[in-house]
């Protein structure tokens, strides 16, 4: 499962959870029970099984719609940087929150007089006498509280962040949380663990009404405890797993326990609370902490199977989908209003809920969806909300529209959605070279070259002196220009200033101001770029604040290979150049620099990689590309280059002699370490037969598949 289909699934999980609202607060007039005054209309039609189908998706709809936030805010985090993604932030949330309060506010009001007018057979009933006093803080945020806390949670996860940072430099601490976490998950802990800090929190509130699950704070500006701590929960949970992204492919696997798991919690929580909504406290008793741990895990059953059926199901592109994902937040932002005002419509029609229902849904979505059309998807408030302005017609998926980890340069020009997940208008690769030539007098150095670097994959380059990798790169870095063919580095030319301050670069011979401190090189070469990582963060990523203060004249060779790439990424590129990065370089530092290169490809960075440690490009490369004499040999995955070739290993302990079996045929180097035979061969099985026919003796026999060592060598000797 790739990451560009994890992120589609979580777009349309997204999607899914805003939806799943406008279909609650459908059905909230049908509950039966329902105290007439509470909601603008009390239908005259009760349902018992809209209440099941309400309490069913109100347990998890919020807690899921904020483990995908948590996700996708970590992910606008490390690709843009705090100042990038609290500008991003400020301007999808904030302003929504802001100028749909003001729109948004007087119309319900207006929508709730009328329903509760008509509700009281034509007058507005008074206050009750016993009214409760209005809480701390008292403001009415109407549906669009989840925005404001998503600001509130967004400063906590970050604040927290930033301490954890500032006291766990070495990564201990976030490693060993990585690996509860992994544990967790795949045990199927996480949903028994998760809830606990909630269920507590719900079970010492004296005014909980069990009922409606975690509270809805949409009465004051002062957080609510429990609602703080279930989708802080959720939030913190979501920011979590992207270090590990992988673990959505453990949910993919266990989404049928899960929601076995869900019905079940639910089951017994609609049991202890009944079908029928009770607007009443629970007094605390043994029974209201069972309800609260099994509503607990409910949510989070229910959460992971979601996310689990969304991976397993809906990993591929889809324009109605991606429609519906692009739309769903501004329907929900505006659907308050008008499906209370159809609900009003049709209160006190003599029709069965079976019919009203479906009408309300239907008449608000229909309605919602064209306005979303016609008023929002190609004007200044699509903008707004999606990043930029969309098509009023279905997006055409025909050309690999996708949704993927973007850099912070790329966000510019696509959306994100209240959680911060980011969809782009292309999967294009990043860079290519289509039929390129290019010749130095009579030297060939590239011969109708096609070569493509993909979002989110390290490349690593290989071939020979003179094959043509200097030039390939050059050509991207728009330091030469081809003879024919076409160089193109993110869709433009690599010519542009502004296309290529999007690269990151550490080229093999580098000239830098010696009288200068590394933190100051870091700070100067990090001012190129609009919105590059933090010195500190820059320095603690590449593991080298120890050599922050130290002029750059007095490093070693290898520490100064070290600065040169904490200057390649200081400006959070999504495209890097690694040119011979670890020439130089001690085992242990060597070993630092793959794990930061991991960690860049794990934040959706692109690298494309040189080197002639061809165990590095075995350890680190996603694709390789093997060149010759200026064309491309072949390319594919590190396993695909090893099956191209015959060659294998035959290891065994043998009284043979060394001279005796390098005339066998088949037979094409062979070796003695210590009592060790070590063979390389053509025809493994033809070999091993005659090492058991001529020493019965023969034992520890290995056989395994050449490494990419003896494939390069193979296929450029072919290639020669």
């Amino acid at each position: 499962m790739s990451q560009t289909d994890r992120l589609h699934s979580l777009d349309a999980v997204r999607a899914f959870a805003l939806l799943l609202g406008v279909v609650f607060h459908a059905g909230f007039s049908f509950l039966p029970g329902l105290i007439p005054g509470i909601w603008a209309m009390t239908d005259n039609s009760p349902s018992s099984s809209i209440a099941v189908l309400l309490f069913t998706s109100h347990v998890f709809r919020m807690s899921l719609f904020f483990v995908v936030a948590g996700f996708f805010a970590r992910m606008l985090f490390h690709q843009r940087g705090a100042r990038g993604f609290w500008t991003n932030r400020l301007k999808r949330i904030l302003v929504p929150l802001v100028a749909g309060w003001v729109v948004l506010f007087p119309a319900i009001a207006i929508v709730w007089v009328w329903g509760i007018t008509k509700t009281f057979g034509g007058t507005l009933p008074s206050p009750p006498p016993a009214a409760p006093p209005s809480p701390p803080g008292a403001f009415p945020l109407t549906h669009l509280w989840f925005l404001y806390y998503l600001l509130v949670l967004y400063a906590a996860v970050v604040t927290v962040r930033a301490v954890v940072v500032a006291i766990d430099r070495a990564g201990t601490l976030r490693r060993g949380v990585d690996a509860v976490v992994r544990g967790a998950v795949s045990t199927g802990a996480a949903a028994i663990l998760l809830p606990l800090p909630l269920v507590a929190a719900l079970y010492f509130r004296d005014d909980w009404v069990v009922w409606f699950g975690i509270p809805t704070p949409d009465h004051s500006l002062i957080p609510e405890v429990a609602s703080l701590v279930g989708y802080g929960t959720a939030i913190a949970f979501g920011w979590i797993v992207h270090r590990q992204a992988d673990l959505l492919a453990i949910w993919h696997r266990q989404w049928q326990m899960h929601l076995a798991g869900a019905v079940v919690a639910t089951a017994l929580c609609l049991w202890m609370a009944g079908v029928a909504p009770v607007f009443a406290p629970h007094e605390r008793n043994l029974q209201k902490l069972a309800f609260a741990l099994s509503y607990g895990v409910a949510i989070w059953c229910w959460s992971f199977a979601v996310i689990g059926v969304a991976v397993r199901f809906l990993s591929q592109p889809d324009r109605r989908i991606r429609y519906l994902a692009d739309a769903s937040y501004w329907i929900y932002l505006v659907h308050l209003p008008i499906v209370a005002a159809f609900q009003v419509l049709v209160g006190r029609l003599p029709w069965h809920w079976s019919v009203k229902f479906p009408l309300v849904v239907i008449a608000s979505m229909g309605l919602l969806l064209a306005s979303y059309r016609y008023l929002v998807r190609s004007t200044f408030l699509g903008q707004l909300l999606n990043g930029r302005r969309y098509p009023r017609s279905l997006p055409d998926l025909a050309s690999g529209t996708t949704v993927l980890p973007i850099s912070s340069h790329d966000a510019r020009d696509g959306q994100t959605g209240p959680s911060g997940s980011t969809l782009l208008a292309t999967d294009a690769p990043l860079a290519t070279l289509s039929g390129v030539h290019k010749r130095y007098g009579k030297t060939v150095a590239l011969a109708g070259l096609d070569l493509s670097v993909r979002r989110g994959e390290l490349l690593a380059l290989l071939g020979p002196n003179g094959a043509g990798k200097s030039t390939a790169i050059s050509l991207w870095l728009g330091l030469l220009e081809p003879d024919a063919g076409n160089a193109q580095l993110f869709g433009g030319s690599p010519l542009d200033v502004e296309t290529r301050r999007r690269v990151g670069v550490m080229m093999q011979e580098v000239g830098l101001t010696p009288e200068l401190r590394v933190r100051e090189l870091v700070e100067l070469t990090a001012s190129y770029y609009a919105e590059p990582l933090g010195t500190n963060e820059t320095l603690a990523l590449t593991r080298i604040e120890a050599l922050g203060d130290r002029f750059y004249a007095k490093l070693s060779a290898g520490q100064k290979r070290q600065v040169q790439f904490a200057l390649a990424i200081c400006g959070r590129p999504p495209l890097l150049f690694l040119d011979e990065p670890t020439v130089g370089l001690d085992v242990e530092a060597r070993e630092t620099m793959w794990r930061t290169i991991r960690e860049l490809l794990a934040q959706g960075c692109s690298i494309v990689l040189t080197t002639h440690y061809l165990e590095e490009a075995e350890a680190l490369a996603d694709r390789v590309a093997v060149l010759g004499h200026g064309r491309l040999i072949t390319s594919g995955t590190v396993d695909e280059i090893r099956s191209i070739v015959s060659r294998k290993h035959i290891s065994c302990t043998t009284s043979l002699a060394v001279d005796e079996i390098g005339r066998w045929p088949g037979v094409l180097a062979v070796t003695r370490s210590l009592h060790r035979l070590q063979l390389t061969t053509s025809d493994a099985e033809a070999v091993v037969r005659r090492l058991l026919a001529a020493d019965e003796r023969v034992r520890d026999l290995e056989v395994r598949q050449a490494g990419l060592a003896e494939a390069f060598s193979e296929l450029t000797r072919e290639a020669a």
